[in-house]
């Protein structure tokens, strides 16, 4: 007799977590500070890694074609903890961004916000990522304002989004190079396994043949070094979320306690003898805000374009690219879900045209 798996419409004891005293879901931050699984994939990429290096004894019975594809599958596994850790790293990132907007958007508001997200905002965070500067990635990762710090530790922390800049580029290029392989499994298994000569070594090495989406036969190559290469990435992505669920959780206990002296850690590897801050400013959120609006107010008054909005309608700039976007609404919300997907992790400032035609913050 087959048994049955249980959805429940309560998590019992654990709803302390997911729920405040009266019942209402918590706010994002209340819970993934806290509880996010951030390891979990990384933990399942070491262990793919280790029967790679390792395999079992049953695996050397195998004939020569059956051991390629047991590698080529592994490898493909490899892939897929990648590219999703990578879908992890870019969904917190959009999903930051929209607490930005707490004050117009509900707890449940944000978790959709990270449940919801569909292929192409990954795809959006990635394809710009080496365009954006360093405060950009300061507000990413958590950082306070570069240009509000003491000069050495506004360089230092310049320095650290410098490498988290290049080190996100890595990620970006790999996942935009891998995501059609990983699609490859996960719809419809149109994925195949063998090897290849490898061109610079003259060495025979593991390879994923797979059909695209434009229905091409394409190949993947994984010599060793490619191999080792994507699981450290999977450890590098679980080391960039743990910090910056550390720097945004530290930065709101800033703000509700008021403390500016602190030590924690920063990312990537510096000239620096210290690995830590121990005096920086963040300013509060509604410093931060007004900085950004006055930031987003010379914006508009540049564009000619205002004007021609319909009473009432909403619009998003980005104050990093100091652009307004190219859409408008009635409804905030939709203009907020629009701006987070077209521009996920940016900075951005919401502006209302009101009936009397003047343009003011939201």
């Amino acid at each position: 007799m087959s048994v049955r798996i249980r959805i429940l419409g309560t998590a019992g004891p654990m709803n302390r977590i997911f729920k405040d005293s009266s019942g209402k879901s918590r706010s994002f931050s209340d819970v993934m500070y806290e509880f996010y699984s951030r390891d979990a994939r990384a933990f399942i990429a070491g262990q793919i890694k280790h029967l790679l290096d390792n395999p079992p004894e049953s695996f050397h019975a195998l004939p020569k074609l059956l051991q390629e594809k047991a590698q080529g599958l592994l490898i493909l596994e490899l892939v897929a903890k990648f590219c999703e850790s990578a879908e992890d790293l870019a969904a917190l990132s959009t999903a930051f961004a929209t607490e930005l907007y707490m004050d117009a958007l509900t707890p449940e508001d944000v978790w959709k916000r990270l449940l919801e997200y569909e292929p192409g905002d990954i795809v959006n965070f990635y394809k710009h990522i080496n365009t954006r500067k360093p405060e950009y990635f300061a507000n990413l990762y958590g950082y306070p304002p570069l240009h509000l710090q003491q000069s050495d530790v506004s360089a230092f922390l310049l320095r650290s989004c410098r490498q988290l800049a290049a080190c996100l580029g890595q990620i970006a290029t790999e996942y935009l190079a891998l995501r059609d392989l990983h699609n490859s499994s996960k719809h419809g298994m149109r994925a195949f396994f063998g090897h290849m000569t490898d061109e610079r070594t003259g060495k025979e090495v593991i390879a994923d043949v797979y059909v695209d989406r434009a229905a091409n036969v394409k190949a993947a190559e994984f010599p060793p070094e490619v191999v080792n290469n994507l699981y450290d990435m999977c450890i590098r992505i679980e080391s960039l979320i743990g910090g910056m669920l550390h720097w945004h959780r530290l930065r709101l206990r800033i703000h509700s306690t008021g403390t500016h002296k602190f030590v924690s850690p920063v990312f990537g590897q510096s000239a620096d003898a210290r690995r830590g801050i121990d005096t920086t400013f963040f300013p509060r959120l509604f410093d931060l805000k007004k900085e950004l609006v006055a930031k987003g107010k010379r914006i508009v008054l540049k564009s000619k374009e205002i004007s021609k909005l319909p009473p009432g309608h909403v619009i998003a700039i980005d104050v990093d690219a100091e652009e307004i976007l190219p859409f408008h609404a009635a409804d905030l919300r939709d203009v907020i879900w629009r701006a987070a997907r077209s521009r996920p992790g940016a900075r951005l400032v919401l502006w209302r045209n009101t009936i009397d035609g003047k343009v003011g913050p939201y």
